[in-house]
């Protein structure tokens, strides 16, 4: 299946612009620039990454990001504004958007940076383990401990300890990454 973009713009220039450079992609666009559509879209549709265009839109476009990272957290939103809206970019920022890009837009970034944000939510998607798994790892760990298996309890107690570090270190560090591009 392919990978579902909204569109959120004043205009349809960027719509237009983006469906001629996706022509034989998988890619499926949704557009919206009222809140009530945006809502809609986002509960039926399992959208992946989110175009949000602020030349229009200014301050309404923070509370249209805010909405969709109450609503679906992984969902990545890449923001496109003017030089002119600097603060609007370092607002985006702060509030979670996967990037930010400066108007004239380069298509070949922008679609670049498609891709890389899809990746990130496929990422962020990673199934935890269920409580019934956790529990039946502990009760396996304690068992090996009671055995004297110690060294074979804590590797199956560190396994679990690892994968939730990783993860933790990876989203701690996403940000920085942002600003070595």
């Amino acid at each position: 299946m392919g990978l579902n973009i909204l569109i959120i713009e004043a205009d349809n220039l960027l719509q237009e612009h983006l469906s001629w450079h996706a022509k034989g992609k998988d890619w499926r666009m949704f557009k919206s620039g009222q809140q009530k559509d945006i809502k809609r879209i986002i509960k039926r549709r399992n959208i992946d990454v989110v175009l949000l265009s602020l030349e229009g839109l200014k301050k309404e476009g923070l509370s249209f990001l805010k909405m969709i990272k109450k609503m679906r957290p992984a969902i990545q939103v890449i923001t496109i504004n003017s030089g002119e809206q600097i603060s609007l970019s370092i607002e985006v920022m702060k509030l979670g958007a996967f990037d930010d890009l400066l108007m004239p837009l380069d298509i070949d970034l922008l679609i670049s940076r498609i891709h890389e944000a899809y990746k990130e939510k496929k990422a962020s998607e990673v199934v935890k383990p269920s409580l019934f798994q956790r529990y039946q790892d502990l009760m396996v760990a304690a068992s090996f401990a009671e055995a004297g298996e110690a060294d074979m309890a804590k590797e199956i107690l560190e396994k679990e300890y690892i994968q939730k570090k990783h993860t933790k270190d990876k989203k701690r560090n996403k940000p920085n990454e942002r600003r070595k591009k």
